[in-house]
């Protein structure tokens, strides 16, 4: 895996960009079902190997030069086949201006799935080894090849009017999404506050304005994404699930469970188990 979280901006069409995260990975297994925060954009191409993404519950195959992209709080998780895991580059961008032009902004109500036509890889590729090896002016270089990969893609997606839109940065969004994620077990309002020198009132105040959700909320929709991964895509005991959940208890797990989702976590392995 490569990761770089080194912010590059850059502006298309009166558009300030940021990329915000850089990754080329392995998926040999199911990411959580998650969703990104408002002025976010995010693009994955898939460079080889196969499985599916459930996009707002809906499934899709992908496959070697596959790509989707998805806006903001619409959730979405990847399924790699275990028997030809995929090998998958993301961009993590964030959108700061008042005024720009749409079809710059891919889809900013709906996420697009599709195949490659115009052999972006290339592109991928090239901004990897800028970011691996710095050479003299990487920056200019993955600025150009991100400039390319929009408009190939919005050309695939069939992107034509152009109308105007508004947008504002929000710098702390990424961070605060990868930290719910993936500490959900043990982490706390007032630590994940204090990682971002505010008050929790004043983080709570932050969460609100982006999410229109409180910490607690935001938590809980993380532990029941890892519970339903798990209970639909892994082997691991339900007790198991209820103690990496971080529950103390199965009943109390059973009962959250069954509060969030409608069904036992019985039923819904039982009902939906892929």
């Amino acid at each position: 895996m490569f990761h770089s979280s080194e912010p590059i901006k850059f502006m298309m069409a009166k558009i300030f960009f940021t990329l915000a995260d850089f990754r080329f990975q392995t998926m040999t297994e199911t990411y959580p079902s998650h969703y990104h925060g408002v002025n976010t954009l995010e693009i994955h191409f898939i460079k080889k190997g196969s499985g599916k993404i459930i996009i707002d519950k809906k499934e899709y195959l992908v496959e070697d030069n596959s790509f989707f992209i998805v806006p903001p709080f619409v959730s979405h998780t990847q399924i790699p086949d275990k028997s030809n895991p995929i090998d998958k580059y993301s961009l993590y961008l964030l959108v700061d201006k008042s005024i720009g032009y749409k079809n710059y902004l891919p889809l900013l109500d709906l996420f697009f799935v599709g195949k490659d036509k115009n052999n972006i890889c290339s592109l991928f590729d090239k901004m990897l080894d800028e970011f691996k090896n710095k050479h003299f002016g990487y920056n200019e270089i993955v600025v150009a090849c991100l400039k390319s990969i929009i408009v190939n893609l919005l050309r695939d997606a069939n992107i034509q009017k152009e109308k105007i839109t508004n947008w504002k940065l929000e710098s702390m969004q990424f961070q605060i999404e990868e930290i719910i994620l993936n500490e959900f077990q043990t982490i706390t309002l007032n630590d994940l506050a204090n990682r971002f020198y505010m008050s929790t009132r004043e983080f709570q105040r932050y969460l609100k304005a982006n999410y229109n959700k409180t910490f607690n909320e935001l938590k809980k929709e993380a532990r029941m994404s890892y519970a339903s991964n798990k209970l639909l895509y892994s082997d691991m005991s339900i007790a198991e699930i209820s103690n990496n959940c971080g529950y103390s208890s199965l009943e109390h797990f059973s009962y959250a469970f069954k509060e969030y989702y409608n069904v036992s976590p019985l039923k819904y392995r039982k009902n939906n188990k892929k």
